[in-house]
C-alpha cells in the first residue's frame, strides 16, 4: 500500500527551501549602511542648501540684470511740434514804399544821354552826393541809389533782327551788376523795344531779375512799336494797355516764384496818355492810348514816371504840370499804380536851372523814383 505524498507545511521562520538563512552579522552591517546613508544624505542637505540658495540668488539677479538692461522711463516727453514755416514775404527788402530812390540814367559809352554812361569813382561820388540832398529833405524816406541803364536800345534802321534795336552786350551789363552789387546800388534794365517783341524782350532780360534782388525794370513806351506802325527816332508812338499789361503780369509772379523782393517796374511818360480823347490811338495827341486800362496788381510796384524835357521859358511849371496830370491826377482816377516818378536833365535843362529837389519833393505826391540824365 503506497503511503500518498505529504504537503510541504512551512513554519513561522522557516526560508524557502535551497535559501540558506542569513547569518545575524550580515543583517548588523544592512542596518548599518542604511543608516550611514541616511546620515550622508542629510549632512549633504545641510550644507548644501546654502550653495543652492546662492546660486539661486545669483541667477536670479544676473535675470534681474538682464530685465533692467533697457530701462523703463518713468515718463514719456510730450514730442516737440516742428515749427510752422514762415511763409515768404515778398515785401521783406522791397525798396518801395520805404525808401525813396535816386537814380543815374544812361545808355553805355553814350555820354549824352545821361552820366552812368561810364563807371567810375567820379560818377558813384556824384550819384551819392545828389542822393543825400534828397535823404537830408526827408528823413522818413531813406535814399536808395541806383542806375537805370538801357539795356534794349532802339535805332532808326531795323538791324540785323529787323527789329529797330539791339541789345547791350552780356559783358557790359555785367559789369553794371558787379559795379552795383559792390555799391549797393539798384540796377534797373530799361527796355526800349523798338519794333521787338514786348514779351520776348523781357524773357531775354528776366534771368537777371530772377537772380539778382536787385535788379528791377523800366520801359520807355515813347520808342516802343509792337504794331510796327513807326520807327524809333522819326514816328511818334503810341501804346496801349494791352502792350504793357504783360509785362506787370510778368513782374508780379517773381518774388513767390524765385523769392526775390517785390519788384519795381518804371513806366517812362513822355507825352500825355489818350483817356477822354476822341482818338487815343492817335501818336500825335497820346503816347498811351487806354492809361486807365493797365492792371493793379500788389505783387509789382509800378511807377509812372515823368519823362518831359525842359530847358525853355516856364519849364518849371511845365514839368510840375504834367506831373500833376499824369500822376497827381491818374492815380486818383484809376487807382491801378501807386508811386510817381520824375526825371531832371543836368545838361539840357541848365539853361533855364534845374528844379532843386526841394522843388521835386514839394510836388503832390512826392516822387518815390527822381532819375537824372544829361
Amino acid at each position: 500500500m503506497q503511503i500518498p505524498d505529504m504537503p510541504t507545511i512551512k513554519l513561522p521562520g522557516q526560508l524557502p527551501p535551497g535559501q540558506r538563512k542569513k547569518s545575524p552579522h550580515k543583517r548588523r552591517r544592512t542596518v548599518i549602511t542604511v543608516i550611514l546613508m541616511c546620515v550622508l544624505i542629510v549632512a549633504v542637505s545641510i550644507f548644501a542648501a546654502p550653495l543652492l540658495s546662492r546660486s539661486n540668488n545669483l541667477y536670479s539677479s544676473m535675470f534681474a540684470i538682464k530685465q533692467d538692461s533697457k530701462p523703463v522711463p518713468t515718463h514719456v516727453p510730450t514730442p516737440t511740434p516742428s515749427p510752422t514755416p514762415i511763409p515768404f514775404n515778398p515785401s521783406v527788402g522791397a525798396v518801395l514804399p520805404a525808401h525813396r530812390v535816386v537814380a543815374f540814367y544812361a545808355v553805355p559809352n553814350a555820354e549824352p544821354t545821361g552820366p552812368a554812361y561810364i563807371l567810375d569813382s567820379q560818377m558813384l561820388s556824384d550819384l551819392q552826393t545828389q542822393g543825400a540832398a534828397y535823404a537830408k529833405l526827408d528823413p522818413a524816406h531813406p535814399v536808395q541809389l541806383g542806375i537805370d541803364l538801357v539795356v534794349s536800345v532802339p535805332d532808326n534802321f531795323p538791324g540785323d533782327q529787323g527789329t529797330y534795336s539791339h541789345h547791350v552786350d552780356a559783358s557790359t551789363i555785367q559789369s553794371y551788376l558787379t559795379f552795383c552789387q559792390q555799391n549797393n546800388l539798384l540796377l534797373f534794365l530799361d527796355l526800349n523795344f523798338g519794333q521787338a517783341n514786348v514779351q520776348n524782350e523781357v524773357n531775354f532780360f528776366l534771368p537777371y531779375l530772377e537772380k539778382y534782388s536787385f535788379v528791377e525794370m523800366a520801359i520807355d513806351p515813347e520808342w516802343m512799336f509792337p504794331r510796327h506802325d513807326g520807327i524809333p527816332g522819326i514816328n511818334l508812338s503810341n501804346v496801349r494797355a494791352s502792350d504793357l499789361n504783360p509785362v506787370i503780369e510778368t513782374l508780379a509772379a517773381l518774388p513767390m516764384k524765385y523769392h526775390v523782393p517785390r519788384k519795381v517796374l518804371i513806366i517812362h511818360q513822355y507825352r500825355p496818355d489818350g483817356d477822354g480823347l476822341s482818338n487815343p490811338f492817335d501818336p500825335g495827341v497820346a503816347e498811351i492810348a487806354d492809361k486807365r486800362n493797365l492792371i493793379n496788381d500788389d505783387r509789382v510796384d509800378v511807377v509812372i514816371h515823368v519823362d518831359s524835357v525842359g530847358g525853355f521859358a516856364g519849364d518849371h511849371e511845365e514839368k510840375m504840370q504834367q506831373y500833376k496830370q499824369w500822376v497827381g491826377d491818374d492815380i486818383k482816377a484809376y487807382h491801378n499804380f501807386k508811386y510817381g516818378g520824375f526825371k531832371l536833365f543836368y545838361n539840357l535843362e541848365a539853361s533855364t536851372g534845374l528844379m532843386t529837389p526841394q522843388q521835386v519833393l514839394s510836388m503832390n505826391p512826392a516822387p518815390m523814383v527822381v532819375t537824372y540824365g544829361n
